[in-house]
C-alpha cells in the first residue's frame, strides 16, 4: 500500500514538473528570445529621419521608443536581422536610448539626436524596398558659436557649427547677409545693412539652424 502511494506521489510530482517545464519552454518561444543589438545606423539623426537597428532575433520587436517617445512607423525584418523606425517628433536632443520591446523583454542602444527635423521618411515593408537603393539624408545645420559677438554694419563674422555646407542663406536679426565663404563647419558673412540685434539663422536643404546667442549690431560711429 505504501509502495502504491509512493508511486502515485512520484507520478504527481513528475506531472507538475512537466507542466512547469512546458510553461517555461513556452515562455522562451516568445518573439525576441535571445535577441541582441549589434548597432544602429546612422549614429546621428534628427526627428523624421529613418534609422535601422541591427542585431539578431529581433523579429517580434514591434515597439520602438526614442528617449521614451514611441515611434509610429516601425518595420521589422522577418529574418530578425534589423528593425527600422522613423524618429518621432518630440524626441529630446542629445544622446537618447532607442528601446526595442516585444512586450516581454527590452533592448536598448544609444543614438545622438540633433536639433531640427526633416519630413518623415518613408518606411516601407521589406517586400517593397529596392535592393541597393540609397537615401540621401539631409540634416539641419547647427550653429555652435560666432565671433565676434558684436560689430558694425559690414563687419566680418565667422559662424561655426556643423552641417553648414550648402548654405542657401544666412540672416542677422532677420536680414539676409552676404556670404564670403562657406564650408561644412564654418561660414564667413558680412553684417548686412539694416541689420539689427538678434539671433543668427542659417538655412540649407536640411532645414534652418538658429544660434543660441544673440549678435549685437553696433550703432554707426559718430560722423559716419
Amino acid at each position: 500500500m505504501k509502495t502504491r502511494m509512493l508511486y502515485v506521489g512520484v507520478v504527481a510530482v513528475l506531472a507538475v514538473t512537466s507542466f512547469v517545464l512546458a510553461s517555461a519552454a513556452g515562455a522562451r518561444t516568445l518573439a525576441g528570445d535571445g535577441a541582441t543589438i549589434s548597432g544602429v545606423a546612422p549614429a546621428h539623426a534628427v526627428a523624421g529621419q529613418r534609422v535601422t537597428i541591427y542585431g539578431s532575433n529581433l523579429n517580434g520587436m514591434s515597439t520602438v521608443t526614442f528617449g521614451g517617445v514611441p515611434a509610429r512607423s516601425v518595420v521589422v525584418d522577418p529574418g530578425g536581422n534589423w528593425v527600422r523606425a522613423v524618429i518621432p517628433a518630440g524626441v529630446p536632443t542629445g544622446q537618447v536610448p532607442i528601446t526595442l520591446s516585444d512586450g516581454s523583454i527590452e533592448l536598448s542602444v544609444n543614438l545622438q539626436i540633433g536639433a531640427g527635423s526633416v519630413p518623415a521618411a518613408a518606411n516601407r515593408p521589406p517586400s517593397y524596398t529596392s535592393a541597393g537603393a540609397h537615401v540621401k539624408v539631409m540634416v539641419a545645420p547647427q550653429i555652435s558659436g560666432f565671433s565676434p559677438t558684436m560689430g558694425h554694419i559690414g563687419a566680418r563674422v565667422r559662424i561655426t557649427g556643423a552641417y553648414l555646407n550648402g548654405t542657401q542663406w544666412l540672416k542677422f536679426g532677420g536680414i539676409r547677409a552676404q556670404i564670403m565663404h562657406a564650408s561644412a563647419h564654418s561660414i564667413i558673412a558680412l553684417v548686412p545693412k539694416h541689420a539689427h540685434t538678434g539671433k543668427i539663422r542659417v538655412h540649407t536643404a536640411g532645414g534652418t539652424g538658429v544660434s543660441t546667442g544673440v549678435f549685437r549690431v553696433l550703432a554707426p560711429s559718430a560722423g559716419v
